[in-house]
């Protein structure tokens, strides 16, 4: 085994000096810490000065151990950068806790590296990126942007190391594929996604009215084997997503999209549904009259997604079954509500809630 440098401290005082070793930048996580009776042998870089009576250390030649290679990603993330920052307090503590992985392609947080601190480190070293893709064992570096404030609601992600944003994930046994840099994909739907794959929707005919790249779209064609799914959809770069998903699922042939206004286009689908997705935050209000005219005459389920204040849910889940009804009553529909459900998908905000009312309506002529 070599010898290397180690800081030698009493067990009891282990922790501290960790610590003060990662501060100064001096720990060096190459090695093993190797026990030498009651105390421990942390491997340094270099030489450190500790403040005099800090706790009871010495420096000394120790044989030590190759440590093995980091699995976690936030350790090595933290190591690598820490090899160009130092002992930059300020910008250690801003190191990213949190990013996103889809694909080879890593997303940092907005405010990820910015700063006039950070832009002089990534002049420093012309292959910051690309050390910090090394260390995420990622291929591609991008930061996240707020989501445009349009309906389409697009994806802004600045791609920092890479040519362009094109991924494909796999999910529940599908597969999705989009440009990351030009539409939004929610990891934190997933338990909605997965909910949609389960449904009792067997032959029926669904529309999808935001139907992005398919997140549910998909879970209904190929488990929960709904007849058909109309999707509309007004941003090109979600179409291609979305038909470029439905060849590589092999359901292209029961998938029929939509493309521009879906205010339009759901004109064009009424009375056909059994069921219809209204998948868009923070309100997809616009969008229930036309959905209620898209069911058919003898009714049909609506899952009406929504950002809700906590204490406010059941009030809007009443509010939301009166103002439909009175929609259908509007356009010659006799119809009562069956059956409702709410689920809690997320937090979307402190005290708000992303939740999805089910809510299924039958004729009262069909039901007696």
């Amino acid at each position: 085994m070599p010898k290397q440098p180690c800081l030698v401290v009493p067990l009891v005082n282990v922790e501290v000096a960790r610590r003060m070793l990662i501060e100064l930048n001096a720990l060096d996580k190459t090695f093993t810490p190797e026990r030498v009776g009651d105390e421990l042998a942390l491997p340094i870089r270099e030489k450190v000065v500790l403040a005099n009576g800090a706790f009871q250390h010495r420096i000394e030649e120790i044989e030590v151990r190759l440590a093995p290679p980091s699995i976690d990603p936030h350790n090595q993330l933290k190591e690598t950068l820490m090899l160009m920052i130092g002992s930059n307090k300020d910008l250690i503590q801003t190191i990213p806790k949190k990013w996103e992985r889809l694909d080879d392609l890593v997303l940092f947080p907005k405010d990820a590296f910015l700063g006039d601190k950070w832009n002089q480190v990534i002049q420093e070293h012309s292959d910051f990126f690309d050390r910090i893709a090394k260390a995420m064992n990622a291929k591609r570096i991008g930061r996240q942007q707020p989501i445009s404030d349009d309906l389409m609601r697009a994806s802004q992600v600045e791609i920092l190391l890479g040519t362009d944003g094109w991924v494909e994930v796999k999910d529940n046994g599908l597969i999705y594929g989009f440009d990351a840099s030009k539409v939004m994909y929610s990891s934190g739907n997933v338990t909605e996604r997965h909910r949609m794959a389960n449904v009792e929707a067997e032959g029926e005919v669904v529309i999808d009215a935001y139907a992005g790249i398919g997140y549910y779209t998909m879970q209904l064609l190929v488990h929960a084997n709904v007849a058909h799914v109309h999707a509309c959809e007004m941003n090109p770069s979600s179409i291609h997503a979305l038909e470029w998903s439905a060849r590589e699922n092999n359901i292209h042939s029961k998938l029929t999209v939509h493309a521009g206004d879906n205010q339009i286009t759901l004109q064009k689908l009424e009375g056909t549904a059994d069921r219809v997705l209204l998948g868009y935050l923070p309100s997809s209000e616009a969008t229930w009259y036309p959905a209620i005219r898209a069911l058919k005459e003898s009714g049909g389920t609506l899952h009406i997604h929504m950002n809700v204040e906590e204490e406010r849910i059941e009030d809007w889940c009443q509010e939301t079954l009166q103002q439909c009804l009175q929609y259908a009553t509007e356009v010659g529909r006799n119809w009562f509500v069956e059956h409702y459900n709410v689920e809690k998908v997320k937090w979307y905000a402190p005290r708000i809630r992303h939740v999805v009312l089910d809510v299924s309506f039958s004729s009262i002529s069909s039901a007696s």
